[in-house]
């Protein structure tokens, strides 16, 4: 597996990794602390973004954790950069214009 792009944040005890795989193929490591309405919307995010996921765990025990192991982009012409599912990710999650 080639890794052509990351990108990691840490912020007020949330992180997320974005990785660019070969293709057009993303993964996605995000840890903060659980709020109501979370997993909806970061899962609305994702997918106003064209990413279409294949193979994911999800944790809202304990805090919130999503791991996505494979996320295809699915919008011909139109590649999402890792900086961008981090920026929006980072929104989901409450934390707006950190990027």
């Amino acid at each position: 597996m080639m890794i052509y792009n990351w990108v990691f944040c840490e912020t007020e005890g949330t992180v997320v990794e974005v990785r660019l795989r070969e293709g057009r193929a993303v993964n996605i490591h995000m840890f903060c602390a659980r709020r109501a309405g979370l997993l909806l919307s970061t899962m609305r995010a994702l997918d106003n973004l064209g990413l279409d996921i294949q193979q994911a765990v999800i944790s809202c025990f304990n805090g919130f954790a999503l791991d996505v192991f494979r996320a295809e982009q699915c919008r011909e012409g139109q590649d999402v950069l890792p900086e961008q599912i981090k920026a929006v990710l980072l929104d989901s999650a409450g934390f707006c214009g950190i990027m």
